[in-house]
């Protein structure tokens, strides 16, 4: 038996089979009586014996009605295969997995995820919580397609994509003195006051500004939320990027520190040698344009550099001001 046989010539043979009728079998599959004829012996000339009684085209012989179901079940299997492969280069069907730093996940990314889910109904979308540093290690290592994250700068494994610039500032009430400063202030205004600890500190520890926050932090927490109760509670101011601020702290001020300025970018992170699947790109692009709106809306600067770069640069940058800005 030759041991090419064509999916074409066993759907029509099952049409045929089940109809008892080679024109049957020729109107469904588009053909004429005469070519599914022709394909049938085709077909037996393959198998090495009839498929069908001499003279009685649609009546099977006994060697007909054992293959029947061997082809029905090579079809059925031919079609899952074909149906699920065109529903995964659209974009209909697949798992996308996205690690996002927790004030976005908090914040924002619940409504990307709506929007998303609306034009992907069959796509599973498995979403992780987790700090830039642990969401970049995700990707890299193959357990995440998307991480939405600070630009840390040590995996070459990584692309980035920049997205918008985030400044840091002190979070204080709004009655506090430091936010009657115009929005704008310098180091010099935490000296002497209690500070709430975040992982945040180790950055600005990590460009020498150490001085101003490590000796009066009062009390160290890694919970947004929990933090700006402490803060609404009036045990301590803290520093923070723009963007970690929850918007709907009407009561609190973001007060940007300057002299010098200290800022970090966010963006996506993807693998470097790895093309994502359909719904991942298209949530990538979603992920994109929608980012850069809520940079926008919150006050950051959206980033002006190449659209793909190793992570290989800067994580945060300084900015010193020729003249120093009024305390």
């Amino acid at each position: 038996m030759n041991d090419t046989l064509r999916i074409q010539q066993m759907r029509q043979f099952m049409i045929a089979a089940e109809s008892g009728s080679f024109r049957a079998a020729a109107l469904a599959t588009f053909r004429s009586a005469a070519a599914v004829s022709t394909a049938m012996a085709e077909l037996e000339k393959q198998i090495g014996s009839p498929l069908f009684e001499q003279g009685q085209r649609g009546r099977l012989t006994p060697l007909g009605q054992t293959l029947a179901p061997l082809f029905a079940e090579l079809l059925r299997t031919h079609d899952r295969v074909v149906r699920d492969v065109r529903q995964i280069t659209r974009a209909e069907r697949g798992l996308v997995t996205i690690a996002v730093v927790p004030f976005l996940a908090e914040e924002w990314f619940s409504s990307v995820l709506g929007r998303f889910m609306k034009a992907h109904s069959n796509v599973t979308v498995h979403v992780v919580d987790q700090r830039s540093r642990q969401a970049r290690q995700m990707v890299g290592d193959g357990l995440a397609d998307i991480a939405i994250v600070a630009h840390l700068g040590d995996d070459p494994k990584l692309n980035f994509h920049p997205i918008a610039v985030d400044t840091f500032g002190i979070i204080c009430r709004k009655d506090d003195q430091i936010a009657r400063r115009n929005g704008r202030t310098t180091w010099k205004a935490l000296s002497g006051r209690d500070l709430i600890g975040n992982d945040a500190f180790e950055t600005v520890i990590g460009h020498g500004l150490g001085e101003w926050v490590e000796n009066n932090v009062m009390v160290s927490i890694s919970s947004r939320f929990s933090m700006m109760d402490c803060i609404r509670q009036g045990i301590g101011v803290t520093v923070l990027p723009r963007l970690t601020k929850p918007p709907t702290a009407a009561d609190l001020a973001f007060v940007q520190l300057t002299n010098p300025v200290l800022s970090r970018s966010i963006g996506i992170v993807t693998r470097r040698d790895q093309t994502l699947l359909p719904a991942a790109r298209d949530m990538f692009a979603l992920i994109e344009t929608e980012l850069r709106e809520y940079a926008k809306e919150h006050g950051a600067t959206l980033a002006d550099l190449p659209a793909s770069t190793s992570e290989t640069g800067k994580a945060t940058r300084l900015v010193r001001p020729k003249q120093k800005a009024p305390a």
